[in-house]
């Protein structure tokens, strides 16, 4: 396991000719890891010859300098977690990424007006822009997405596509602790109170799952039925339920395979977490 922090270097790396019939595997972070990491590590790992993870807070991506600065920053803590999984991991300055003379970023399109969108202004331009740096820099054969922030997966898929971009994005399925709670670096900023309310949840997310599959056809009722669930757990502050396609299009009637997607606060922490639903068959949970 190699660190590397020079921007040249990694893509000389990457891009070295011994390394053409080696598949890269990649995995782009802001640290703060956690095991829904690890399972990204070790998918990569099953199906590439090199592993490449990337640790690089991304400052255009944040919606207020506040947030910014109360993101966990633990890279000591994230390279001991990883460095036996992975052969390099890249972890480039601002000063790096965004050079004195940066001057243009991905504009995205009508798969962020909405949701994580519309409360976070700017952040998938941010995303975007870095991920793109990041995939044009290592050039990876596959890059590896944690399901729970399902809405930036759609938007990297439409990115790599529309860009001719020669990765594969893989959606992985999101890792929950035993309590059901999504992992997440912003649940180390939750009191031991928040947590366990914070487990809910995906109680919640579960029921609303088992009211389709039992038949429910409406996407409204859902929606209403989940919000007035999440509105009575304590400290909660609810920005949005939504029953969406898996391509995130809003639909009248369910009648194909679907995401139920949240966003809550719990005290002064935002938590994001969705469901897949199958239509009409019992499927797995991410």
């Amino acid at each position: 396991m190699n660190v590397i922090k020079s921007l040249k270097e990694m893509a000389k790396i990457a891009q070295e000719p011994s390394n053409s019939k080696n598949t890269i595997g990649f995995i782009p972070t802001m640290g703060a890891l956690h095991n829904g990491h690890l399972a990204l590590i070790r998918q990569a790992r099953k199906e590439n010859k090199r592993v490449i993870v990337s640790i690089f807070i991304n400052p255009k991506q944040f919606t207020n300098e506040s947030d910014l600065m109360k993101y966990p920053r633990t890279i000591e803590q994230d390279v001991e977690l990883i460095q036996d999984f992975v052969d390099f991991i890249f972890i480039p300055s601002a000063c790096e990424i965004y050079p004195q003379d940066f001057q243009l970023s991905i504009s995205v399109g009508a798969h962020t007006h909405d949701l994580e969108g519309e409360f976070r202004p700017g952040h998938f331009e941010g995303m975007a822009t870095v991920v793109l740096k990041l995939l044009n820099i290592i050039r990876p054969d596959r890059a590896y997405f944690g399901l729970k922030d399902y809405q930036q997966f759609i938007v990297v898929s439409q990115m790599v596509k529309d860009f001719n971009i020669d990765t594969k994005i893989i959606g992985v399925p999101t890792i929950r602790e035993i309590s059901g709670l999504a992992m997440s670096s912003r649940n180390t900023r939750l009191s031991d109170k928040e947590k366990e309310i914070s487990t809910r949840i995906y109680g919640i997310l579960q029921k609303a799952k088992s009211v389709i599959l039992n038949g429910a056809q409406n996407p409204q009722d859902i929606e209403k039925f989940v919000a007035s669930e999440l509105v009575k757990l304590p400290k909660s502050k609810v920005e949005y339920v939504a029953v969406r396609s898996l391509q995130l299009a809003k639909m009248k009637v369910i009648e194909s395979d679907m995401v139920i997607l949240v966003a809550v606060y719990i005290g002064e922490v935002r938590l994001i977490d969705n469901i897949i639903v199958p239509s009409g068959i019992q499927g797995a949970d991410h």
